[in-house]
This record gives structure tokens, C-alpha cells and sequence, in this order.
């Protein structure tokens, strides 16, 4: 029953292929962005949780 409501969209094909376009191209971007990031800022970023020099901020 649902394949032959799909199969009456005009142009439902597109959506995959469209949908496989926007997830290579964000995931690419990703990739990108993580091999373009200093390993001064990697190494700043893995301390952070355990960083005690930030300003202590009052719990509400």
C-alpha cells in the first residue's frame, strides 16, 4: 500500500539522489574542516573538560 502511494509522486527518484548529494557534500565539508584544524587548537580542545582555568560560573 505505501509503495504504490510513492510510486504515484511525480518525481519522488529525485529525492534520493538529492538527499545523497546533501549528505556527500555536508559530510565532505566535515571532512574538510577537520583536516584543516591546527593541532594546537585539536590539543586546546581535548583539555577542555578537564581545563580548571575558566571563571566559575554560579549553579541556579
Amino acid at each position: 500500500m505505501l509503495s504504490d502511494i510513492f510510486k504515484s509522486v511525480a518525481g519522488i527518484d529525485n529525492y534520493g539522489l538529492i538527499s545523497t548529494i546533501l549528505f556527500l557534500v555536508f559530510f565532505g565539508l566535515v571532512v574538510i574542516h577537520t583536516l584543516s584544524l591546527k593541532k594546537k587548537d585539536v590539543d586546546d580542545f581535548s583539555k577542555l573538560p578537564f581545563d580548571n582555568s575558566t571563571k566559575d560560573t554560579d549553579d541556579i
